[in-house]
This record gives structure tokens, sequence and C-alpha cells, in this order.
């Protein structure tokens, strides 16, 4: 294991500001109005016109992709809790 005490200033900045981004997007949610509509749209999709299920397929796209970078940044945060573990402070 790696003490913060090893590694330079600049680079324990960077870290903390890595960290921080991580945090804010493994923590993140979709808004409310962007759930819903999803939602809306999901009940129906077999009967969607033509806009409403490009809408729809969009939503979902962009859901999915959202939902991987949320996984990928909570274990990004883990690797950096167990790489220097004094640097990773739970939320």
């Amino acid at each position: 294991m790696s003490d913060t005490t090893d590694v330079a200033p600049q680079l324990r900045k960077a870290l903390e500001g890595s960290l921080s981004a991580l945090r804010r997007l493994a923590d993140s949610e979709l808004p409310a109005p962007v759930v819903q509509r999803m939602q809306q749209l999901g009940e129906r999709k077999d009967t969607l016109a033509d806009t409403e299920r490009d809408e729809y397929l969009a939503l979902v796209s962009f859901w999915k992709s959202r939902t991987l970078e949320k996984a990928e940044a909570a274990v990004a945060l883990q690797r950096l809790k167990e790489a220097v573990p004094d640097l990773v402070i739970a939320p």
C-alpha cells in the first residue's frame, strides 16, 4: 500500500480532483422529469409515434450509458481507496 505522504503534491491535487468528480458521477441520478418521461414512453412503447419512439430509444440509450459510467466511477473510487487509503474519504 502507498501512503499519500509519498505522493507528490501535484499528483495528490490531481487525485483529489478526480476523486471529487468520480464521487459526483457515482452518486448522480437522472433528473426526475427525464425518468418520468422515459417511464411514460416505456408504458406505451408498442404504440408510440415515430418521434416518440426515437425519443424513447434515445432516453434508454442515455440511461444505459449513464448507468455504465456510474458503475465505472464506483469501481474507480474503490481502486483509489485501495491504492491510496488516506486519500479516499467515505462520503
